[in-house]
């Protein structure tokens, strides 16, 4: 039976996660015995798999501990210099000196040395027969700069984006001269049984990042277990649809500004939603934002009714905001870049996330209570994290940020200096232009006698919600024996798990709909009256581009592919203009003459491109 799965749909995730630190350490042996207890305690956050000991993935991120890497490199005759990159890679068990191989070529081509590589200890008598058969081979490889005074962490990570284009098989579980991540496709307890070092009494860290993963509606591999090279995330990207479209439209200014060809790509292909947030976390720090700056640009709290903001933190997420599209959960996320370690809830804040501090500088933030024993301990501070709300810790410098801490992290005010935004507010109350014929012209829409009563009426003339039934026993647009608009076929696709902020009336504490429109212009919805799109066209740099969207209904499927040639050809031809805005236009719409539906000229089609059988013209 065929499956109407689409293989590349949005994997989200529900799972546990959080961190332990230790303010003023170098590292210690007792920050990663806490992170491994608390890791088993989130236990009832996973799933297993039918086998009954396979896990949905497991991990560990922390920094390098580097008295033990170099005792364990000198072990298989690698001395490390002062500065060096770590890789911990998975490779596809047919394919190991050929990955091998292109690592190394990718290095000379990366301003980087391989010193060498340590088969990382392991014990698979622990793992269930899932795990067990699609393990891959686990190394860890050395690195060290070409040139001194280069940018080790910049080349380690063009290093990666050379390797997962040449051989996507191979897999950087993290790639970098601050970082390790230990994880598998793993129940909590079976992790230190499995990764030997994780065992060792030399293996400190000042922090450490653990992750549990329960799959909703995913494939559990070992690629996906988390956390990622700089994220653990709980949750879903609601968003991640866009985001991700978003991020692909820009990758060729992207690779303008970090000079790189055509073999960089910012996502990995055919990963889960937050694998796709840590890609995106990694372009922010490659572009120079902090850790702090980006994860406020990617997940902003809902700032634009927040009178209690600062005028410099304002004026940070506005600029943001023109710049970078939200990445709007319902989310938790706990981040490092190496050197600083934190977590964040998006601006729904529908998943939990609590921290406690103690009197000797002890942090541990999760998504549970209980996850690690105080005896003994001082507690000074105990508190969950409100929707939008972070906190960062830097163990180096005993510093924890939160609320209008955050801020001191940020870019000074005059590198985030900007105009602002010209609002394009909506015309004031009046008489709305006439259109001739309403009913042709509604029907030649694709809008029926049913929405206008039933929709259109209580909301436009009597200002009250409509009522409806809760069942809907139409059949889906696939199916259906009746001729439905090509909107039907689109649904929504929202969160397994919790749907997110819909009314930007009653939610207006958490949504906004606000559309940023270049780095002048803001409108408050992106719907646009007849006004607002008058002084839109009045305020571009340069004329806008009219093209018409209506084709002949009488010519059927032949006249509307030549309907989209034709427009096609004029966007092709305009576009040579440099116009300021293009406009698809729908105003000659008749009965004889009925518009594309919305959807259907925007997407990059090839030239042989036929509408699918079920979708009927008039």
């Amino acid at each position: 039976m065929q499956s109407f799965r689409d293989p590349n749909s949005v994997d989200h995730d529900a799972c546990g996660t959080g961190f332990i630190a230790q303010l003023g350490s170098p590292g210690s042996r007792d920050v990663i015995e806490r992170a491994l207890t608390a890791l088993v305690r989130l236990a009832h956050r996973g799933g297993v798999d039918a086998d009954g000991i396979s896990g949905d993935g497991a991990g560990l991120l922390v920094p390098i501990p580097r008295e033990f890497f170099r005792r364990a490199a000198q072990e298989v005759q690698i001395e490390l210099p002062e500065r060096f990159g770590l890789g911990m890679v998975f490779i596809p068990p047919d394919e190991e000196q050929e990955s091998r191989a292109a690592i190394e070529a990718a290095s000379r081509e990366s301003a980087v040395q391989c010193l060498g590589w340590r088969e990382v200890p392991i014990d698979a008598s622990h793992l269930g027969p899932r795990a067990a058969a699609t393990r891959p081979l686990i190394w860890q490889c050395f690195f060290a700069a070409a040139d001194p005074d280069s940018d080790l962490e910049r080349s380690l990570y063009f290093l990666r984006k050379r390797v997962e284009s040449s051989r996507p098989g191979v897999y950087f579980c993290s790639l970098s001269s601050r970082s390790v991540v230990y994880k598998g496709l793993l129940a909590p307890q079976q992790l230190r049984n499995f990764y030997l070092d994780l065992d060792s009494h030399d293996f400190k860290a000042s922090f450490a990042i653990f992750h549990q993963r329960y799959s909703t509606n995913t494939r559990p591999t070992w690629n996906l277990a988390q956390p990622f090279r700089l994220v653990a995330h709980n949750g879903e990207i609601n968003t991640i649809g866009a985001n991700r479209r978003w991020t692909r439209a820009r990758e060729n200014d992207f690779r303008r500004e970090l000079e790189v060809p055509e073999w960089f790509h910012v996502l990995e292909q055919g990963v889960s939603d937050s694998a796709s947030f840590d890609n995106a976390l990694e372009l922010h720090l490659q572009r120079g934002y902090g850790l702090a700056a980006s994860m406020l640009r990617m997940v902003p709290p809902a700032w634009e009714n927040d009178q209690r903001l600062s005028p410099e933190l304002r004026a940070f997420y506005e600029a943001s905001a023109r710049e970078q599209e939200p990445w709007d959960g319902p989310a938790a996320l706990i981040f490092s870049d190496g050197r600083m370690v934190g977590a964040k809830l998006d601006r729904n804040g529908l998943r939990p996330m609590r921290y406690t501090l103690t009197s000797d500088g002890l942090v541990i933030v999760g998504s549970e209570v209980g996850l690690a024993d105080l005896h003994g301990k001082h507690v000074t501070e105990r508190k969950r994290l409100g929707p939008g709300d972070a906190i960062l810790v830097d163990t180096a410098a005993s510093a924890v940020y939160r609320g209008k801490d955050l801020a001191k992290l940020l870019p000074s005010p005059d590198e985030t200096a900007f105009l602002p935004a010209h609002r394009l507010e909506p015309a004031p109350d009046g008489i709305a232009p006439s259109i001739p014929e309403p009913k042709r012209a509604a029907a030649a829409l694709g809008w029926s006698e049913d929405q206008f009563r039933l929709l259109f009426q209580p909301l436009g003339l009597e200002g009250k919600e409509a009522i409806w039934s809760m069942g809907d026993d139409a059949p889906p647009a696939f199916i259906s024996g009746a001729r439905r608009p090509l909107w039907d076929y689109c649904k929504q696709r929202f969160a397994q798990v919790t749907n997110p902020a819909i009314d930007p009336l009653r939610e207006s504490h958490v949504m906004s709909l606000e559309a940023c429109l270049g780095e002048s212009l803001v409108a408050p919805s992106p719907i646009l009256d007849a006004h607002q799109l008058a002084e839109l066209s009045s305020r571009l740099p340069r004329p806008a581009l009219r093209v018409d969207f209506t084709f002949e209904a009488a010519g059927g499927v032949h006249a509307a592919r030549a309907a989209l040639d034709r427009i096609r050809g004029e966007v092709r031809a305009g576009a040579t203009a440099n116009p300021g805005v293009l406009l698809l236009t729908d105003r000659a719409a008749a009965r004889i003459a009925p518009p594309f539906p919305r959807c259907l000229p925007f997407p990059r089609r090839g030239r042989n491109w036929s509408p699918p059988a079920a979708i009927k013209f008039p």
